[in-house]
């Protein structure tokens, strides 16, 4: 959760919901948040929240958004008012990516099924990456967010134009235009996806559609989909620099670190040694170490360091954190904040020995876990937020 505004007028942007497979991220920490933030903002009133952004279409980031949508939907035909007032909506959904176009075979799984099920109803995308699978199981889950969001008529990607004909908006990066003063103070600028990737994605899959067709192929497209280079998943997330008060936050979604790079140069956001530095860093995936390297730590660098995972996959990957360090060698002035101390697959040995490591070295920086018994971790950057 982004908070921003002034005592007088405070603001929240909600940035993804967590999984809703094996924890419910939303029932048990993300609500009561928000009902806690609302007893001291908004006791007599729905919350308001500015807007929540579904940074791409992984259970993992949007199973939360969809049970929110789902209460407020609930409330209203209760005739009960909403506990919270989302007033805008970002996401892009699988089929905005590829030119709003429905593959029934995708359209027919079922939210997180699991590759070994894909791949037994699509032969095709046996051989997908994991990601990529997760994206493709909620396909659907984007189709009933969308639907829920025009149902309870919250804008979604305004102010973003249509990308063509017949096509929805999408958030997207356009060169000359993707700085958005969204509130007074606050600026977004958007940096991922590209626009000029994703149209040459649309006619990609429109000359593959066409091709399949023809040829009665459906592996055609399904080899298109499970590519690393051609998926249009890794056009999925949306990244943006957000800046309020001078203070700026670099939220990356799951995106690849060289499209994150290829969106801060072409922005003309790094200096001339090709560097940045922001107050935070989330660093991409969970901290996964096929989304990062040490020359995009280098280039990127952060006062502080946010990552959000509980050693599922084994993210975050050990090897993210020590390109990390080995970028950052000769400067101790950053924390790595942690969502998870403990975890799946040994996670609170592998952090605890990669500290012990570092420190034996002279590292003095800064690493802090969410406390256990808090829903959630508070790093202020201009005024504290005290409840």
């Amino acid at each position: 959760m982004l908070h921003y505004g002034s005592p007088q007028q405070e603001n929240i942007i909600i940035i993804d919901g967590g999984p809703g497979r094996h924890f419910n991220t939303y029932r048990e920490t993300l609500k009561p948040r928000l009902k806690q933030i609302k007893d001291k903002l908004s006791p007599n009133e729905p919350l308001p929240i500015s807007m929540t952004m579904i940074s791409h279409m992984d259970d993992d980031h949007a199973a939360g958004i969809l049970r929110m949508l789902q209460d407020i939907e609930s409330d209203v035909e209760d005739n009960i008012p909403p506990y919270i007032d989302i007033k805008h909506l970002w996401f892009n959904t699988f089929d905005d990516i590829i030119g709003n176009i429905e593959i029934p075979q995708i359209a027919d799984l079922s939210s997180g099924a699991a590759i070994a099920t894909i791949a037994a109803q699509i032969p095709g995308l046996a051989n997908m990456e994991e990601h990529t699978a997760a994206v493709i199981a909620s396909t659907r889950q984007g189709r009933i967010i969308r639907d829920l969001a025009n149902k309870l008529t919250i804008p979604v990607n305004s102010p973003f134009p249509e990308m063509g004909a017949n096509k929805p908006p999408m958030v997207r990066a356009d060169v000359g235009s993707n700085t958005i003063e969204w509130d007074p103070g606050l600026r977004i600028q958007v940096l991922h996806p590209n626009f000029n990737r994703l149209q040459e994605m649309q006619q990609k899959w429109d000359t593959d559609l066409k091709k399949a067709h023809a040829n009665n192929d459906p592996d055609i497209i399904f080899a298109s989909i499970a590519s690393r280079d051609k998926s249009p998943f890794n056009l999925a997330s949306i990244v943006c620099l957000v800046e309020f008060h001078g203070k700026r936050i670099l939220l990356t979604g799951d995106s690849r670190d060289d499209d994150i790079l290829q969106g801060l140069e072409e922005a003309n956001l790094l200096d001339s040694n090709g560097q940045i530095l922001v107050d935070i860093l989330k660093i991409p995936h969970h901290g996964s170490d096929r989304n990062a390297s040490r020359h995009f730590f280098e280039r990127v660098q952060a006062r502080h360091y946010v990552i959000s995972g509980d050693g599922s996959h084994h993210n975050p990957d050990k090897s993210t954190l020590v390109m990390l360090s080995m970028a950052t060698r000769g400067r101790n002035d950053f924390t790595i904040h942690m969502s998870n101390e403990e975890g799946k697959n040994d996670l609170e040995q592998i952090l605890h020995e990669f500290i012990e490591d570092d420190r034996a070295r002279g590292r003095t920086y800064g690493f802090e876990f969410r406390e256990k018994h808090k829903s959630s971790k508070t790093i202020d950057l201009l005024q504290q937020i005290d409840y």
